[in-house]
């Protein structure tokens, strides 16, 4: 669920990319924690930086005065546990026949294993284990066999299985791809002479942009150095374009957790369809307090919806350390208590010897939450009860939410009681999921709820029916 942000100005004033790409990037920063990189197009030649660690802490004004040029792509990125060392770390870079070539992507490839091979035996030479250098070793190709990059984005997205949006910025054009889902989101924006695409609207607020639109699943949105904006679909048949956005399922933990409250996505906004699914949540699970808190930052506007509902007074009861990112839990109980103090202060004058509600996004392990009751227990809080603002996560994700594994999962195999034991809450309660989906209002597509229905909409086998071999090439 990695951050994306690329622009391209068509003036081609000097010194403008750079600095653009940095604030979008840097307003993603939610979005991934473990690294951040810039490339920049100057006249078609290509530079870089990129380095483990916030965005922030990766570029100041020397590094950005450096990346002159047109058009940047840019990531916060989100690694997946098998992507390690720095050469993983985006925008991936690969000089080809068809020229310079930068890609930033937040991408989960089921067949990727299988592309990867089948390229190896055609003399593919890989320098990471990233998904992403495996679409633009495939994009190379396929852009050598074709008359643009959009056929050879086309083809590609034929050859691969799996969910992801992507930034590709070659030497005339930055071009933006959503799956054909549209699972993952991406956004089209404009201020004066720059065009922008990113993962989130938040970015373009930021830079006070003009939101465009959404991009449609399977769309490919190029823009061109002068200017010209054209689009290509993955399916092309007539009526195609309402299908598409009807049909269209993007990861509904964008709503429940991953966005920044001020993004829309899909024509919801992620601040009210929190707050609405907090309301909703009191309706099915009232709860008798005192005191109504968010686990923050995710579970605050839940929680504002929930007091309201219930009628009870929202206020603060935990605090989080701005300058800490996704904390490590580690082997032992001392080491695990206090990497979650280090995330969380409890304000112990405003629980003390009262009755709380924590409303919480959701709950997938429960390590966290059963921390924080007990630190809201210690800080003399007199009941400790608990609602989600989601349902029991029940599935592991293979397509980017962080729990690929059933076991790691206490709803798969546990009651909600025998949860509620387990974190140590008075009371446990989680929305429907239902609800959930009645609180997106003015959502234009449908939504991925996999990890808690199980559906999953882009299958979970690692290949399809045809094989990859034939479904890449046989001949070089």
């Amino acid at each position: 669920m990695s951050g994306l942000f690329g622009c391209i100005d068509t003036a081609k004033k000097p010194g403008n990319v750079a600095r653009t790409a940095y604030y979008g990037v840097f307003s993603l920063q939610h979005r991934g924690q473990e690294s951040a990189g810039i490339a920049v197009n100057n006249n078609g030649s290509f530079m870089v930086h990129k380095q483990t660690g916030l965005v922030a802490d990766s570029f100041d004004d020397v590094i950005l005065s450096t990346l002159e040029g047109s058009a940047a792509v840019g990531t916060a990125r989100l690694a997946s546990s098998k992507e390690t060392g720095s050469d993983a770390i985006q925008p991936i870079l690969i000089k080809s026949r068809a020229g310079n070539i930068a890609l930033s992507s937040s991408s989960a490839i089921l067949n990727e294993s299988e592309i990867r091979d089948s390229l190896k035996n055609l003399g593919a030479i890989f320098q990471t284990n990233t998904d992403s250098e495996v679409i633009l070793s495939l994009f190379s190709r396929n852009r050598v066999r074709t008359d643009d990059c959009e056929s050879a984005i086309l083809q590609t997205m034929k050859d691969i299985k799996g969910v992801y949006s992507m930034i590709f910025m070659t030497e005339e054009k930055l071009i933006g791809v959503r799956d054909p889902y549209g699972m993952r989101p991406l956004v089209l924006g404009r201020k004066d002479d720059i065009w922008m695409l990113s993962s989130e609207t938040c970015a373009l607020d930021a830079l006070d942009a003009e939101f465009i639109r959404d991009l449609e699943p399977g769309e490919i949105i190029s823009i061109s150095n002068t200017g010209k904006i054209t689009s290509t679909f993955f399916d092309d048949s007539e009526d195609s374009s309402e299908k598409r956005v009807n049909d269209g399922k993007v990861c509904i933990f964008e709503y429940v957790y991953v966005a920044r409250p001020d993004s829309v996505i899909d024509g919801s906004s992620i601040y009210e369809s929190r707050v609405k699914t907090g309301m909703a949540l009191a309706k099915e699970h009232p709860c008798d307090c005192d005191l109504v808190i968010g686990a923050p930052d995710s579970g605050n506007a839940a929680a504002l919806g929930y007091a309201r509902q219930i009628g009870k007074p929202y206020g603060s009861g935990l605090l989080k350390n701005r300058y800490v990112g996704r904390t490590f839990i580690q082997g032992t109980q001392d080491q695990r208590e206090l990497a979650v103090r280090m995330k969380f202060a409890v304000l112990k004058s405003a629980i003390a010897g009262k009755k709380i509600c924590i409303v919480d996004d959701s709950l997938v392990r429960g390590t966290t939450t059963k921390h924080i009751i007990r630190f809201l227990r210690d800080s003399g809080a007199k009941e400790v009860h608990v609602r989600l603002a989601s349902p029991e996560v029940k599935f592991p994700c293979c397509y980017g939410v962080n729990a690929s594994d059933a076991k790691d999962l206490p709803a798969k195999t546990m009651s909600v009681e025998e949860i509620r034991d387990m974190i140590g809450a008075d009371s446990l309660g989680y929305v429907s999921l239902a609800s959930l989906k009645d609180s997106l209002e003015g959502i234009h597509c449908g939504v991925c709820s996999a990890c808690f229905d199980g559906n999953y909409i882009a299958g979970k086998t690692t290949c399809s029916n045809q094989s990859v071999h034939s479904v890449i090439y046989t001949e070089v």
